[in-house]
């Protein structure tokens, strides 16, 4: 048992020379690659209190990368710069107003005149036929009120007419405008309905266009016939009749769909024609 003792503290103190002396193996080599042995170190380069203010820490990159953050950063001080402050829109002051309700009729004639070819954005011009009361003021009548044409086209296919839309925009009174709204409602003592002026419907209209050669050559067969039949020659009387009732039937099945190349009615309203302007917002008029 002692022997054994004495045999494993032998190997342990050999193990633990030989460490040392591996370390000291490594230790030498390292000296002699890196010559840590000598004290001579870099120069360190020497900089200024301004340059180091104008040096920047996180500069990384290439020069184009350098020249995009530097023209980045004078585009946001410009963009501060060019900020300018909203102005202050003065407001009216001491401007009496009176107020028109929703829903006023007023009766009025045109001054212009419109049709369905007038373009978008015309001009039209009323003149008021009666007073209009309020609570404070009186507009008499001749009173000026301007619309604007909000929608406008000649006939179409399908029998469709012309279509004319205007709108009543502001008032004028005692040399001061004030805003409106209003739409049409009746034309020379005519419903018109949403607003929209349209000419009449025109495809029975082009079903009657299309049949009536049709009916004027089954007429003429017809009183020739008739003549046969009350004379000796009423056997051929059929024969002349047929044509004209088959040219009538055939055109009878065709004028649906030719009528629907057919238009409608133009629309046209001259100066002086009646009108009645219906108000869809209140209206307060300056005086």
């Amino acid at each position: 048992m002692k022997k054994i003792i004495l045999l494993l503290t032998i190997l342990l103190i050999g193990t633990c020379s030989y460490a040392i002396e591996a370390d000291d193996s490594v230790d030498e080599i390292i000296k002699k690659t890196f010559n840590t042995g000598s004290n001579s170190l870099p120069k360190l380069p020497q900089t200024s209190p301004a340059s180091i203010q104008s040096t920047n820490f996180l500069d990384v990159g290439n020069n184009q990368e350098k020249q995009k953050i530097f023209q980045s950063n004078n585009s946001t001080k410009q963009t501060d710069t060019n900020i300018q402050k909203i102005p202050n829109i003065p407001q009216q002051v001491n401007v009496r107003t009176s107020k028109i309700g929703w829903g006023k009729k007023i009766p009025v004639k045109l001054n212009t005149n419109v049709s369905d070819r007038t373009q978008k954005g015309t001009r039209v011009v009323f003149i008021s036929q009666a007073p209009i009361y309020t609570k404070h003021i009186t507009l008499p009548v001749g009173t000026q009120i301007y619309g604007t044409v909000v929608n406008s086209h000649s006939p179409q296919c399908l029998g469709n007419g012309g279509l004319l839309s205007i709108k009543a925009d502001y008032v004028i009174y005692n040399n001061k405008t004030s805003y409106c709204e209003g739409n049409i409602i009746s034309i020379n003592h005519n419903k018109v309905l949403f607003n929209n002026i349209k000419g009449k419907n025109g495809y029975i209209k082009g079903i009657n266009k299309v049949l009536k050669p049709a009916k004027t050559f089954y007429n003429k067969s017809y009183k020739v016939s008739k003549k046969l039949w009350n004379s000796p020659g009423f056997i051929i009387a059929p024969i002349t009749y047929l044509p004209g009732a088959l040219f009538l039937t055939g055109d009878a099945i065709v004028s649906p769909m030719i009528a629907l190349f057919h238009k409608g009615e133009r629309v046209y309203i001259p100066k002086g024609t009646t009108a009645e302007i219906k108000l869809t917002a209140p209206a307060y008029i300056q005086y």
